[in-house]
């Protein structure tokens, strides 16, 4: 227990500061902003990029679904889908360009995949900041025996000698498309010519940050950079700017696709998506197939880049200048962060305050996500407020 309690310690305190586990008081949401503690504030913390969660053919579709099909659709899906999964099914796979199967979370998509996909003999290689859901289907991997090693962040050169130095049938790398804390991007091009050059390379991708806000039908960038790949698999989340619920894997052939469905333990052994997040995932699925779409990630791409720009202009030290809606203040100091997203808040701006284990503790800082709820001039005032608060920061730690 004295353990237990050390590790609860600091969570215990970023709750009380107000940083941590907090939950919104608000009698309904705009999207745009949020009620902590009794304090109206501009809320960049949400991961709804497009701002899609208060689209009216969105709300109207999962009270469609519900007055049809109930709340709920309680069965396994080896046994019976609710009547929406079709549908639901068929458009992610417009949008994606592959055989796409409907995952209860991107999470529980790659323990479905991951089994499947991986033989016992296959070496997999996993980028060291990749997603916490990729390093726990990785250790599942390895408890059945697979090697699993972990690889630089970003660095192909390190994995093309990893690929080199292994005498396995086929060497599988798990990556992040966009890494959700500091918003940088994967190397694609030289991922891509890696993939060219070692024919036992796969590709397992999590594009879960880029769902959505990116790609001609929203499919995200690594199916943009390798549509037809036959040795790269992508998984998609829909609870982020797709604004449902839910995860999707792009498989490479019909084939992958039934047998995970078949046979992924993740896919028999979890509940299916319920009947009101199918109806919004269809609505949604239409809007990323349609005319709008393309306008709603220019705008959003813009406010990225005046972001950028600002931060530049300030002298902020933003992390990554990535056109990513993640934008991220490395301050790598834990007080420091503490105290800039309590003069942030006291300012009325709620953003995420990031600490070990989610990043290193060198990295330690403050998350802030943009999405079209935003507007020009409340990013220009965030950025101005962050300004404040780092120099009252580094006034403080010189006295």
């Amino acid at each position: 227990m004295t353990d237990l309690t050390n590790r609860l310690a600091p969570l215990r305190v970023g709750r009380s500061m107000g940083l941590l586990q907090q939950v919104a008081e608000d009698d309904a949401l705009s999207g745009r902003t949020v009620t902590v503690s009794g304090r109206e504030m501009l809320n960049f913390a949400s991961c709804s990029y497009l701002g899609l969660e208060m689209d009216a053919a969105l709300i109207d579709a999962a009270i469609a679904a519900t007055r049809a099909f109930g709340t709920q659709f309680s069965a396994s899906r080896a046994f019976i889908s609710a009547p929406p999964y079709a549908e639901a099914e068929a458009l992610l796979a417009q949008m994606t360009g592959r055989p796409t199967l409907l995952v209860p979370s991107t999470s529980l998509g790659h323990q479905a995949a991951l089994p499947l996909l991986v033989d016992t003999d296959d070496l997999v290689l996993i980028d060291v900041q990749a997603h916490a859901s990729l390093h726990v289907a990785a250790s599942l991997l390895k408890a059945r025996g697979v090697r699993v090693q972990t690889v630089a962040h970003s660095a192909p050169d390190h994995v093309a000698r990893k690929v080199r130095a292994s005498d396995a049938p086929r060497v599988w790398l798990l990556i992040d498309g966009i890494y959700s804390m500091i918003g940088d991007v994967a190397p694609f091009e030289a991922l891509d010519a890696l993939l060219h050059a070692e024919p036992r390379l796969s590709l397992y991708v999590d594009d879960a940050h880029a769902t959505g806000w990116c790609g001609a039908r929203g499919q995200g960038m690594a199916l943009e950079q390798w549509p037809e790949h036959p040795r790269v698999i992508v998984a998609l989340s829909l609870n982020k700017s797709f604004a449902c619920a839910g995860g999707a894997l792009a498989l490479a052939s019909a084939d992958q696709a039934e047998a995970v469905r078949a046979f992924g333990p993740a896919m028999t052994f979890s509940g299916p998506v319920q009947p009101p997040m199918l109806g919004a995932i269809i609505a949604s699925a239409k809007v990323h197939l349609g005319a709008d779409l393309a306008a709603r990630q220019t705008e959003l791409r813009a406010r990225i880049a005046r972001f950028n720009a600002g931060a530049k202009r300030l002298g902020l030290p933003l992390a990554c200048d990535a056109i990513t809606p993640m934008r991220y203040i490395r301050i790598g100091d834990l007080a420091g962060t503490g105290e800039a997203a309590m003069a942030l808040q006291s300012n009325g701006f709620f953003v995420a305050s990031v600490a070990p284990p989610a990043v290193s503790t060198r990295d330690v800082g403050l998350r802030m996500t943009l999405t079209s709820h935003h507007t020009e001039t409340d990013v220009d005032a965030l950025l101005d407020a962050v300004a404040m608060a780092l120099q009252a920061s580094e006034r403080a730690a010189a006295e």
